[in-house]
């Protein structure tokens, strides 16, 4: 699932309450009114307090069908070079492209063409180009309890490695310059 797809869920998620906060608000309307033409206008305390009641108990009530009505989740894992690896809970049938999303997608330094895939039901590890599968269009679905592991790639060990020699070197040419200014 992409971001703007999330954003559209979470789009018609706000307007599903809002619907329903219309709703409450057309209720605590009409009840007020039915309220008044029955008892006048003299009880204005239980004017405001029934029908304030009666919208907590329907709203209450009216949330309530919304969050039974969501479809189950499942746990899927992602680690190694991703923005921020962890557990997702997701669909039934994400595919491998939906996980790495929910985690931000890989950073510069990971190897799409070693992606890992381990299957939690049978622990099984699958090698996956990702850079090929997409040239392809092919999409690997998931299974719930999944890990994908996206590794380093050459340029991460190369970038650390820079980093040991460079400074190595300037170590040594500090050793040197010391040498050579305390021997004037």
């Amino acid at each position: 699932m992409t971001n703007d797809e999330l954003r559209v869920t979470s789009g018609e998620k706000r307007e599903a309450r809002g619907e329903r906060r219309e709703v409450a608000s057309g209720l605590l309307s009409a009840v007020r009114g039915l309220w008044s033409m029955v008892f006048g206008r003299r009880s204005s305390f239980f004017a405001f307090f029934i029908p304030a009641m009666l919208l907590v108990l329907t709203g209450w009530a009216l949330a309530q069908p919304a969050s039974m009505s969501q479809a189950p989740t499942f746990k899927y894992y992602v680690w190694g070079q991703v923005r921020t690896p962890g557990a997702y809970s997701l669909g039934a049938n994400p595919d491998i492209l939906e996980l790495l999303s929910a985690g931000g997608g890989p950073t510069e330094y990971a190897d799409l063409r070693h992606v890992v895939v381990v299957r939690a039901v049978t622990e099984k590890r699958i090698k996956v180009n990702l850079t090929k599968m997409l040239e392809g269009g092919h999409v690997i679905p998931l299974s719930p309890g999944d890990v994908v592991i996206v590794p380093h790639s050459a340029w991460y060990f190369f970038r650390d490695g820079l980093v040991v020699v460079s400074s190595v070197a300037t170590l040594a040419i500090l050793v040197l310059t010391l040498v050579n200014w305390g021997g004037k």
